[in-house]
C-alpha cells in the first residue's frame, strides 16, 4: 500500500531541485526519501519533550479556537508539549477545550515579556498569530517578543494576525538568522506583496524568511528557487475557519523534526540544510492537512469543520508517512 502511495505524483514547480540532476522533477518518492528519516521513531528511546516543545502565541477575547487548533495539530502530529501564550480573557476558555494544552495568560500582563521570556528557553519552535487579534497593546508585546525570539534564534512561524503585524512592520523580521515561515492566505499574501514589492521583494528580503502561500494550490517560496514547490493534491472546496491554524501547528512539529535531523538529510550535493529542512516541513504539513481535509469532507461534506479534520490527523499521517 505504501509503495503505491509513494508512486503517486504531486503537482509541483517544474524546477524543483532543478540544478541537481539526481533530484530534478521531484516526485513523491524522492521527497519522501529526504523527509522520512527526520520523523522520530516510536521505539522508546526518546524522553518527553524531545519530539517537540512548541509555543503558540495567540488567543484573545474573540478568538480562542485558533490557538487550540494550532496546538492540537502540533500534538496530534507528534509534538510532546504545547504551550499557549494568550490574553487573560482567553485562557480559561482555551483550557476548557483540552487538558493537553499548557496555557499561559500572559500576553496582556504589564510585565508580559519578563514573564514569557523564561519559557522561551524550553521551546523548539514558536508559532505567532492564531487568534492573536489586533489590539495595539498586544501588538506592542508581540513586537518585543519577536525581537527576543530573534536574539534567542528560535525558529518562527507567523500566521493570521501575526502576518498583519509583519505587514505593518517588516523590519521586525529583517535581521532574523533563524528560520521564519510566513503562511499567508490569498488576501494576506497580497498585503505582504504590496508592502515588499511582490515575490521578488519577499525572496530578497532575508534569506532565512520563507513563505507558504495557502490556497487551492499551496506554493512554497524561498531565496533558492530550487527548493520551491507547488501542491494541489487532495483537499476540497470547503473553506471553513481553522484549517490554517491546523497547518501552522503541523508545520511547527515537522520543522522541529527536520531541523533536528537536518545533517542526516542526505541530498549528496551542497545545499543550505536549514532551508531544506524548512521546505520539507512545509511540504509534509501541507500534504497532511490537505489529506485530512479530503477525508473529513468525504464524510461530512458541506458540514465539515476544522474539528472534524483533527480526527483524521492520525489516519492521514499513517497513510502518508507510515508511522
Amino acid at each position: 500500500m505504501m509503495l503505491n502511495l509513494l508512486k503517486r505524483q504531486i503537482v509541483m514547480k517544474h524546477s524543483y531541485f532543478s540544478q541537481f540532476s539526481k533530484y530534478s522533477k521531484m516526485d513523491r518518492t524522492k521527497i519522501f526519501n529526504l523527509l522520512l528519516p527526520s520523523i522520530p521513531p516510536l521505539d522508546g528511546t526518546h524522553h518527553k519533550g524531545q519530539a517537540g516543545r512548541i509555543g503558540i502565541v495567540g488567543g484573545s477575547l474573540e478568538y480562542t479556537g485558533a490557538p487550540y487548533f494550532s496546538g492540537m495539530a502540533a500534538l496530534k502530529v507528534g509534538a510532546d508539549l504545547v504551550h499557549i501564550f494568550c490574553t487573560n480573557s482567553a485562557a480559561t476558555v482555551i483550557k476548557s477545550y483540552s487538558p493537553e494544552l499548557i496555557v499561559h495568560p500572559l500576553l496582556d500582563k504589564v510585565d508580559a515579556i519578563k514573564e514569557i521570556s523564561p519559557w522561551l528557553e524550553r521551546l523548539h519552535v514558536i508559532v505567532i498569530g492564531p487568534g492573536l487579534g489586533r489590539d495595539p497593546k498586544t501588538f506592542d508585546v508581540v513586537s518585543d517578543l519577536i525581537k527576543l525570539i530573534s536574539v534567542k534564534q528560535i525558529p518562527l512561524i507567523i500566521d493570521a494576525d501575526g502576518l498583519f503585524l509583519i505587514t505593518e512592520n517588516p523590519d521586525l523580521i529583517r535581521n532574523f538568522t533563524s528560520p521564519i515561515i510566513l503562511t499567508p492566505n490569498k488576501i494576506e499574501f497580497e498585503r505582504l506583496s504590496c508592502k515588499l514589492n511582490g515575490l521578488t521583494g519577499l525572496q530578497g528580503f532575508n534569506k532565512n524568511v520563507t513563505l507558504l502561500r495557502k490556497g487551492a494550490t499551496d506554493e512554497f517560496y524561498c531565496c533558492n528557487p530550487d527548493l520551491e514547490w507547488k501542491i494541489n493534491e487532495a483537499g476540497s472546496g470547503r473553506r471553513c475557519g481553522g484549517q490554517g491554524d491546523l497547518l501552522s501547528g503541523s508545520i511547527a512539529t515537522f520543522l522541529h523534526w527536520t531541523i533536528a535531523s537536518r545533517e542526516n538529510i542526505n541530498v549528496e550535493i551542497p545545499v543550505d540544510k536549514m532551508l531544506l529542512a524548512t521546505s520539507l516541513s512545509c511540504f509534509a504539513a501541507s500534504l497532511l492537512i490537505r489529506k485530512c481535509n479530503a477525508k473529513a469532507f468525504q464524510v461530512k461534506g458541506r458540514s465539515m469543520l476544522a474539528t472534524d479534520m483533527v480526527e483524521y490527523i492520525h489516519e492521514a499521517f499513517t497513510e502518508l508517512y507510515g508511522q
